[in-house]
C-alpha cells in the first residue's frame, strides 16, 4: 500500500509539474482515466497493471515510442518486428491509425479507452513500457 501511495504522489507531482496549475478534481480525473484504461478503475494507482491492449498494431507503436524515448532496450525491436509482421510489416503499419497513435505514446486499451504515456516520465514510464511489452507477448505472440 505504501508503494501505491508513493507512486500516486510521484504521479501527482509529475502531473502538476507538466500541466501547470491543476485542480484536485482534474488530477483525480487523470488518475481515474489511467486506472480504468488499465484495469483498476477508481484505484488511484499511478501505475496500474495492464489488463488488455487494444491491438497488436497499437502495442507495436507504443513499443516504438518507448524505445525512442529510452524506456525500453533495443532488444525489444524483435518483439516489435514480430508484432508488425502479424499485420503486414512496417509498410502496412505506417497506414494504421492505432500504430501511429502508439508511436506518439497513446496506449489504446481493450476497453476502448486510451492513455497518453507522455504523461509519465522516468521510472514510471519505464515500468509502464515493460508492462506493455509483457502484455503484448502474452496477448499477441501465441
Amino acid at each position: 500500500m505504501r508503494t501505491t501511495t508513493a507512486r500516486l504522489l510521484l504521479a501527482a507531482s509529475l502531473a502538476v509539474a507538466f500541466a501547470g496549475t491543476v485542480s484536485a478534481q482534474d488530477l483525480g480525473s487523470l488518475q481515474n482515466a489511467a486506472g480504468s484504461l488499465l484495469g483498476q478503475k477508481g484505484s488511484g494507482s499511478a501505475l496500474p497493471s495492464v489488463s488488455s491492449l487494444g491491438s497488436a498494431q497499437n502495442a507495436a507503436g507504443v513499443l516504438g515510442y518507448c524505445q525512442s524515448h529510452g524506456y525500453l532496450p533495443s532488444a525489444t525491436d524483435t518483439l516489435k518486428e514480430k508484432l508488425l509482421g502479424k499485420f503486414g510489416g512496417q509498410s502496412e503499419a505506417t497506414q494504421d491509425s492505432g500504430y501511429k497513435q502508439g508511436l506518439s505514446g497513446v496506449l489504446q486499451g481493450g476497453n476502448g479507452q486510451s492513455f497518453n504515456l507522455g504523461n509519465l516520465k522516468g521510472t514510471l514510464a519505464k515500468q509502464m513500457c515493460k508492462h506493455v511489452a509483457d502484455k503484448a507477448v502474452s496477448s499477441f505472440m501465441h
